[in-house]
């Protein structure tokens, strides 16, 4: 369907998917460069017992940065949780229905933490709000990754919203749960 594929591959899908992604490639870098910082100072403390004064301000901000800005992806990718038990035996059409409910829940939440995260940042960067720690780094510099995370996550709803008719709903197999070591149903044979 010709119409079906515009729509899936339109530019103004597609630039929010690549903003999507740019914004979790960040992310990995930064979780690269955090795990580089606290080897850092494990290594400085530890062996030269020079500890920095930056490594635990700089790596919670980074965490804070690529946990928000990369929810998008996880959004794009399926990889929201969800509670598949009813879902798994649902006909399709409740699916759909529950993805929708689902989306636009996702949607209505960013929207209101985009909202309530915009007037917490304009309020510390008027009143100069600094974090209590070593760097006092200004509190806009967390916040900023919360209303960028959550407005680029309600988009990705919506375009989530969009492609549904088109892609269909979730499927759920049983044996793409995961089990935990040791709380299997069927003790494995010796």
């Amino acid at each position: 369907m010709p119409h079906d594929s515009h729509i899936l591959n339109s530019a103004p899908l597609r630039w929010i998917d690549r903003i999507a992604e740019g914004c979790a490639t960040l992310g990995v870098w930064m979780l690269i460069f955090v795990t580089a910082a606290l080897s850092y100072e494990a290594i400085a403390r530890y062996l030269f017992h020079a500890p920095t004064q930056w490594t635990q301000d700089i790596s919670t901000t980074l965490q804070i940065w690529f946990t928000y800005v990369g929810m998008a992806m996880v959004l794009k990718e399926g990889g929201m949780i969800r509670i598949s038990a009813i879902l798994m035996i649902a006909p399709l059409w409740l699916r759909y229905v529950l993805e929708v409910l689902a989306l636009l829940v996702v949607l209505a939440f960013s929207l209101v933490a985009v909202t309530k995260g915009w007037a917490m940042l304009m309020d510390s960067i008027q009143l100069g709000r600094r974090q209590p720690t070593m760097l006092a780094l200004p509190n806009w510099i967390s916040e900023i990754p919360i209303v960028a995370g959550f407005g680029l996550l309600a988009l990705q709803a919506v375009v989530e919203l969009i492609r549904l008719p088109f892609r269909g709903p979730p499927t759920f197999r049983p044996d793409g749960e995961v089990e935990m070591p040791g709380n299997s149903a069927h003790p494995t044979q010796a």
